[in-house]
């Protein structure tokens, strides 16, 4: 980078005049006749002054043939303004002949920004006041002008880098100060700054030609004038809508609203002051002299080109009318298979296109087009006649080793070896003549498809004139399916990222659950181990003193203690269960039995145990589960449903059904209850967790349950919503049956 910039500051220096021009007109002290003096000393400035000032948007009617005259009536600011902005353009107006910059669009793109936000300021002085609105119009034209002002430094002090910049930009259409850092290790922004640091432009210069580009609310806070630095930004975004001359930056990041309020205008005001760039742009860049010392250079160029070449084009002009004719063929083909893509085609739709292109520019009467999909062993094939019209398309096994890369040099047209029979051979009998020959799709130093038909011997001789074409094409196809394969890879891979994180998810929240399980158990323990003794005291000692009093109030409440103390140990045993439940001993059980057991035992559970429950089921296998628990899990289950549904509208139902995909048995249990909120649903298998307050039990029952579940190898599912009754699923691993499924869709593939 440091050898960049002394590169930039062996660029020339403004000239003399310029910067005595400059300091006169900045010093309060100077007067007109100052001034005048030292732009009569240079003929150049003193004819852009006199064209200046016969401007049409000037307003000055009549002959002005003196300096004097013309400075009084355009004033110090308007005179520093042209003399920097034409002092700065003869600086930079030398070119490199290495050079791919096109100066002529981008002094037009140069003094289209400068007249916009020169009508930008005007705009805010119309809607502010001159004083209010804080920018001067003539300093927004200089610094709309020079804004770019590193893209021409950096060309002519790196033509070479610089040109690489310009055709990397344009091809890829983005932003060029990103293809300058990585380019040439610093962009035009900085190279600017530098230039008119070096040059002493005026700080209100140097902060545009740095800053513009950047968000209002990204400006530095130290910078003298952000609404100029806003107005060169929007008024480069506007030239840069319109296409007005070569800026370079194809990209439009900011928003224009933003830029609009942040300079404090309106939007109508905006679009009235654009109005006039259009009349604005011409005689301003007749009168700065922009661009015409370049365009007559160009076209004295082109004229003695033309003219040097007029006999060789003459002698070349038939065997370019052939090589023309060619190519236009290719490039129809070329259009029509570009025609055919989408920006989302998968692969089988590329092949499509390339089969039918293959036929317009081959010549034949049947092509294969086919494609190694990655990570797969087989190959993808279609097969087209002479219409373009696909007639077959197979899947062919891939024995071994893929095609290897071709050697450079050998032409993209080659026969058929050994290392490709056995996928020509599955087609070889539909296609033409005898000889077979190819044209390899290569992508990442490997083979990924091709295109192979059948022809007479020399049908590589016949296309040797087409080489480049061949070539040219075939990189077009190797480009678009790859392009498409790793697009579908990158499907494929953001579909099993968004599986695995799915399962990463359900995978915490089981180990979520688990750590819940062991800090209860270490809990449950722990409580165990410390209350049981005194709570044996407790019920001893309250057995001996309801024995031991007579007086009948305090013999109730000596029982109380024991009766609360039992039920105190009772909870404590329940944990220890749920804790450390007794290891399932699974069987084959028929679900009818459990399912009428479970019933059995729930309403015994409750005090109003008569409930309308119906039981379905279709043809279902055995179950393979302990009995035991799972039973009782089940009446868990329907104990709670009991408890939430009406004692006499009160209805469950039960249905039993088999999965043959994951080989379980699904019991569905649903009511018509109450059902519950969403925290309630949430938090329904959590121990000691219940949404009834005053009487509730202990609310163990759901949770015992999916131990008791987990253990037999099943699952447990909750849906509920309030006032519409609660369904639980409960999946059972079912004893194993001979059940086959059949694949919907059946792939055809053709062996060697």
């Amino acid at each position: 980078m440091e050898l960049i910039l002394q590169q930039l500051e062996e660029l020339p220096t403004l000239p003399g005049v310029a910067v005595r021009v400059l300091e006169a007109t900045g010093n309060e002290l100077s007067t007109s006749k100052d001034v005048v003096r030292l732009i009569e000393a240079d003929v150049s400035l003193t004819t852009r002054i006199l064209q200046l000032v016969h401007r049409a948007d000037v307003g000055v009617r009549g002959e002005v043939s003196s300096v004097d005259r013309a400075v009084v009536l355009l004033g110090f600011e308007a005179v520093r303004s042209a003399v920097l902005a034409v002092s700065v353009f003869d600086t930079l107006a030398m070119q490199s002949k290495d050079s791919k910059f096109n100066r002529d669009e981008f002094w037009k793109h140069a003094v289209s920004t400068a007249c916009c936000a020169e009508l930008l300021a005007e705009a805010c002085h119309a809607a502010w006041g001159s004083k209010d609105a804080g920018v001067s119009a003539s300093e927004a034209f200089v610094c709309g002008l020079l804004h770019d002002m590193g893209k021409v430094a950096l060309d002519a002090a790196l033509p070479k880098s610089f040109g690489r910049v310009v055709e990397a930009v344009d091809l890829l259409r983005g932003n060029i100060a990103d293809i300058e850092r990585q380019v040439i290790g610093l962009d035009h922004l900085v190279a600017g700054k530098r230039l008119a640091e070096r040059w002493n432009l005026p700080t209100i210069v140097r902060e545009c030609i740095w800053l513009h580009g950047q968000a209002p609310q990204a400006l530095p806070a130290n910078v003298k004038n952000a609404r100029m630095v806003n107005i060169v930004t929007l008024a480069d975004t506007l030239a840069r809508e319109l296409h007005l001359g070569y800026s370079g930056n194809y990209t439009f990041n900011l928003s224009k609203q933003q830029l609009i309020e942040a300079i404090g205008l309106k939007p109508d005001s905006v679009e009235k002051a654009m109005l006039k760039l259009m009349d604005r742009i011409e005689p301003r860049a007749k009168s700065l002299g922009l661009g015409e010392e370049t365009s007559s250079q160009l076209y004295r160029d082109a004229l003695s080109k033309a003219n040097k070449e007029l006999g060789r084009v003459t002698g070349q002009l038939a065997a370019k009318n052939r090589k023309l004719a060619v190519r236009a063929r290719f490039f129809d083909a070329l259009a029509t298979f570009q025609a055919d893509m989408r920006a989302d085609a998968p692969p089988m739709i590329i092949l499509k296109a390339i089969g039918q292109t293959a036929i317009e520019v081959l010549g034949v009467s049947c092509v294969g087009a086919f494609s190694f999909p990655p990570r797969h062993a087989f190959a993808e094939m279609m097969l087209f006649n002479g219409q373009g019209e696909v007639f077959d398309t197979t899947l062919i096994d891939c024995p071994g080793a893929r095609p290897a890369e071709p050697q450079q040099g050998e032409g993209p047209v080659l026969a058929v070896t050994k290392d490709l029979e056995w996928l020509v051979g599955a087609v070889s009998p539909r296609l033409s003549a005898d000889a077979r020959f190819w044209i390899p799709l290569v992508a990442d130093s490997a083979c990924i498809g091709g295109v192979v038909w059948g022809a007479p011997a020399g049908e590589a001789q016949r296309l040797s004139t087409q080489v480049q074409e061949l070539t040219a094409i075939a990189g077009g196809w190797s480009l678009a399916i790859r392009t498409a394969q790793i697009r579908e890879e990158a499907r494929t891979l953001s579909e099993q990222l968004a599986d695995a994180n799915r399962r990463l998810h359900n995978a915490q929240n089981e180990i979520v659950r688990g750590k819940a399980m062991i800090s209860v158990g270490e809990m449950a323990g722990g409580a165990a181990h410390e209350m049981n003794n005194p709570l044996a005291v407790i019920s001893g000692r309250s057995q001996l003193l309801a024995a031991q009093l007579t007086d009948p109030k305090q013999k109730i409440a000596a029982k109380l203690i024991f009766d609360q103390s039992h039920r105190l140990s009772e909870i404590i045993t329940e944990l220890m269960e749920f804790a450390k439940p007794v290891p399932p001993n699974p069987r084959e059980c028929d679900v009818a039995d459990l399912v009428g057991r479970a019933i059995h035992e729930a309403k015994l559970l409750d005090e109003t145990p008569d409930r309308e429950i119906e039981t379905t089921a279709g043809d279902i296998p055995n179950v393979e589960v302990d009995p035991e628990q799972v039973s009782a899990a089940l009446r868990e289950i329907l104990g709670n449903a009991i408890q939430a549904t009406d004692e006499t509208k009160g209805y469950i139902a039960i249905h039993a059904a088999h999965d043959a995909v994951s080989n379980k048995v699904v019991l569905t249990i649903s009511d018509n209850g109450c059902g519950m909120d969403d925290e309630t649903s949430k938090r329904a298998f959590d121990p000691f967790y219940s949404s009834r307050t005053a009487g509730r039990r202990r609310g163990m029952g759901l949770a015992k349950a999916m131990r008791w579940i987990d253990a037999s190898g099943g699952a447990i599912r909750l849906e509920s919503k309030v006032g519409q009754g609660t369904r639980m699923t409960v999946l059972l691993p079912a004893v194993a049956v001979n059940t086959k499924i059949e694949p919907e869709v059946q792939l055809r593939r053709k062996a060697q």
